[in-house]
């Protein structure tokens, strides 16, 4: 990895330069942007023979060569990015939840395959059995649960044209806004200042997403404040540095780092 300068960094955050833990090297790499106030740092490839590259890295060539970037001889710009979860639905090893017919598996769900920091591995683990799992269990609840019966389905009101337009931009415009605050205030690097800012400013969104609503993207914006309120309250209460959770006001682990928080929204 190298700055916008072309200077290896790494070496000045941790003794495993690259080879750090991927957290380490994500808060590296946004302190780096920081100091050098750019949008990316480089990776870079080219001291690898370009035959290696080329077939151990197959999708990111393709991507890279889209944006006219030959990964054997030019640098990649890259940047950190939120790709996975630790945490999640807490469920037992079948995948249950506490609601009764509602079941999770893979990465939305707590089944303590991972720690504080993921290990990429584990997702196989992650999918694979817990998926077979909670796919086995959820299919005998639902042969004794819907044997002989069947729910009734209304159609949803009829809403003018008009309407769905100029409420489908204000949730776009909500849900662009919400990812841009988890991202600079809840995001890599944390703290109470900036959580507080987050916490503050979630529930203005809450009314322009209430009531009943029949489409998909607006049950997911709901889910996503949803979310982000629980994620901004836990990161908030764990005044401690612990894995992918950094907080630049309280940088070591703290007292009880090793202990789960559990939350339940109240009806």
């Amino acid at each position: 990895l190298r700055n916008i300068h072309r200077e290896p960094f790494l070496k000045h955050y941790h003794p495993l330069a690259e080879l750090a833990p991927r957290d380490v090297v994500s808060r590296a790499i946004i302190s780096e942007l920081v100091k050098t106030g750019s949008t990316h740092v480089y990776l870079d490839l080219t001291h690898l023979q370009g035959d290696f590259v080329k077939k151990r890295f197959p999708r990111i060539n393709l991507t890279c060569r889209m944006y006219h970037i030959d990964i054997t001889q030019d640098l990649i710009p890259v940047s950190p990015a939120a790709h996975y979860l630790m945490g999640g639905i807490k469920t037992d090893l079948h995948g249950a939840t506490n609601i009764r017919g509602l079941y999770a598996a893979g990465e939305v769900a707590c089944t303590g395959v991972h720690g504080a920091n993921r290990l990429a591995s584990n997702s196989l683990l992650e999918g694979l059995v817990f998926g077979a799992r909670a796919g086995k269990a959820a299919a005998l609840q639902g042969a004794d649960a819907w044997e002989g019966s069947r729910i009734k389905e209304n159609p949803p009101p009829h809403i003018p044209s008009a309407f769905q337009n100029s409420r489908a931009t204000a949730l776009k415009e909500i849900r662009s806004s919400l990812k841009q605050l988890m991202w600079e205030k809840a995001g890599i690097i944390r703290c109470a200042e900036s959580l507080t800012l987050a916490r503050d400013a979630i529930p203005r969104w809450l009314p322009s997403v209430g009531g009943a609503s029949f489409k998909r993207e607006e049950q997911e914006l709901k889910n996503m404040i949803t979310v982000a309120g629980l994620i901004t309250e836990a990161a908030m209460a764990r005044r401690g540095s612990v894995g992918a959770h950094y907080r630049s006001d309280y940088p070591t682990r703290g007292e009880n780092w090793y202990q789960h928080f559990t939350q339940q929204k109240s009806k």
